[in-house]
């Protein structure tokens, strides 16, 4: 839900700012959060959950300087995981070289050992023994 400053929160209930504080918020009847610059804001939902309907227009409350910031804020976030999913499929692509290089050693080294093996059978010729005749 959209958050709001608590003015905007007693313009949509019908009330004084300082009447939602001192009968709703300061008991803890309705809960604040706190932005990135330390201002309160009310969730719109906790005011339907005490409230029931609204009576002003959620739309009409203005929280752009705090969406602007989130914004912001977003948009270095993502440039930072961008640069490390880069920095990551790089990885990736010199790990899957390195397999594939390290895959056709191993079939190299696997022709080298049969080779070897190869060589290495006993060739000589079967000694007949003196005792058997046939």
């Amino acid at each position: 839900m959209a958050k709001v400053t608590v003015s905007g929160a007693a313009r949509l209930v019908g009330m004084s700012r300082q009447y939602l504080y001192k009968a709703y918020i300061h008991p803890g009847k309705i809960s604040i959060e706190r932005d990135a610059s330390g201002k309160p804001l009310v969730d719109t939902s906790e005011l339907i959950r005490v409230f029931g309907e609204l009576k002003g227009n959620v739309d009409l409350v203005d929280d752009s300087e705090s969406l602007h910031q989130e914004t912001t804020d977003n948009d270095s976030v993502i440039e930072v995981l961008r640069a490390q999913l880069e920095a990551k499929d790089e990885l990736l692509s010199r790990l899957e070289q390195q397999i594939r290089t390290a895959e056709e050693r191993e079939i190299w080294l696997r022709q080298q050992l049969e080779r070897a093996q190869a060589v290495l059978v006993d060739q000589r010729p079967k000694e007949r023994r003196w005792w058997k005749i046939w």
